[in-house]
């Protein structure tokens, strides 16, 4: 067998050029008898996805809400409250500390928390929030290095082997929801506990795996869940956007009912970049809003 030349692409192969059985990536001239390493053009765009996704993955940071307890915080606060919670989810690090940013480590001061939650001269209302999130004990306070924490059997970041949860990318939230009430991120929250794992659409049995056995939330149940209106629902949760993408989608095809999913670049379960690949990139032109002219 003569020497292997350069890797050459699909489109550069010569017609007499057939792959070798049992090699990868590996054929063989016919005519000269030369072997060469080739790519398909299917491998160099399967190459180009992961690096996009791995890149996505390393930019995009997360936080996890333990699905199993988010009926137990629903209950807990009000939804002012959650959306509180929800806020400050973005600003944790691995041992559920709440700091100023990634690279910033010092912890919160009230004047912190004042600022992020838009509670600049509403002290009181940060104060029953406090108190109730400790009460509950969501929130935990370590009088000794005068830091609060958000509980991590609740609401965390880093891995989640074996627990149910769903992430949220943070920086989407962060950057992307000024102007949203603290009562809509509530409804938000509330919605994580009824997301599927293997299709991110909204159903009343999370955990199934068969997607033929999926039981699709209606908007009437959608509104039921959420404690609001119809009208309500329709008003405000399905025009919340992050960065120029809706967080819900609303999806009719052909003779069935309307579906609804949280959208996967926000919110997602399980790995994130298989979440990207086999999700994300299918259902995004049902998220994208429309660009006003």
């Amino acid at each position: 067998m003569k020497k292997k030349k350069d890797v050459l692409k699909e489109r550069d192969r010569p017609e007499s050029l057939v792959p070798l059985q049992g090699t990868k990536g590996v054929a063989m001239d016919l005519v000269t008898g030369y072997t060469y390493r080739y790519e398909s053009e299917i491998d160099i765009e399967r190459k180009r996805k992961f690096a996009r996704m791995d890149s996505n993955r390393k930019q995009n940071k997360f936080t996890n809400t333990n699905m199993k307890e988010i009926n137990y915080i629903c209950q807990s606060l009000t939804n002012a409250q959650l959306g509180y919670l929800m806020i400050l989810q973005c600003y944790i690090n691995y041992d559920g500390k709440l700091v100023k940013s990634q690279k910033d480590n010092t912890p919160f001061k009230t004047c912190d928390f004042l600022r992020v939650l838009g509670l600049v001269g509403k002290e009181s209302t940060f104060k029953d929030f406090r108190k109730k999130g400790l009460e509950k004990g969501i929130l935990i306070y370590d009088g000794e290095e005068k830091t609060y924490f958000i509980n991590k059997k609740y609401i965390f970041k880093g891995a989640f082997k074996g627990m149910n949860v769903v992430s949220m990318v943070t920086k989407g939230i962060k950057e992307g929801l000024d102007g949203t009430k603290p009562e809509e991120l509530a409804m938000i929250f509330k919605l994580q506990q009824f997301v599927n794992f293997k299709t991110m659409a909204l159903v009343k049995n999370p955990s199934e795996v068969d997607v033929d056995g999926l039981e699709f939330m209606k908007a009437k149940d959608l509104s039921e869940a959420l404690g609001v209106t119809p009208s309500y629902l329709s008003q405000k949760i399905y025009r919340l956007s992050v960065n120029e993408e809706y967080v819900v989608a609303k999806i009719k095809v052909g003779k069935e009912p309307t579906r609804f999913m949280l959208n996967p670049n926000i919110f997602f379960r399980g790995d994130y970049a298989q979440v990207q690949e086999e999700i994300a990139v299918d259902v995004a032109p049902f998220f994208k809003m429309k660009k006003k002219k």
